[in-house]
């Protein structure tokens, strides 16, 4: 993926993160008889967010080639796939996407590839 469509892409992120807090507002309007599809799209709008926000680190930090990391999150929980040059590049990784506000929990399945 090159840088053009990355930065299209984290965009289109920010616009799902400025959507988000009135998508969580009209969820907690809705009261106790809020349909489990409202609820089931607030919690994607918030596991989009936090994917967003972990790429945007991720993108930031100097030692992470961000555009070889996929970043997933599923109820808070983030998955980061793809290949680092050495294992202390990886653990940083893990770092970052762990000192995300939303994350609950943060799994590798990064693989250490030189060069």
């Amino acid at each position: 993926m090159n840088k053009s469509k990355l930065i299209t892409r984290l965009l289109a992120a920010s616009f799902v993160i400025a959507a988000a807090p009135a998508v969580q507002a009209a969820d907690s309007a809705g009261g106790s008889n809020t349909p489990k599809t409202t609820q089931k799209a607030g919690a994607y709008i918030d596991d989009s967010v936090i994917t967003a926000k972990v790429k945007a680190a991720l993108v930031e930090d100097k030692q992470v080639s961000a555009m070889k990391i996929k970043v997933t999150t599923k109820d808070g929980v983030v998955t980061l796939k793809g290949a680092v040059p050495n294992a202390e590049v990886g653990q940083h990784a893990l770092q970052l996407a762990a000192g995300v506000e939303g994350v609950k929990d943060v799994k590798s399945d990064l693989t250490v590839k030189a060069g």
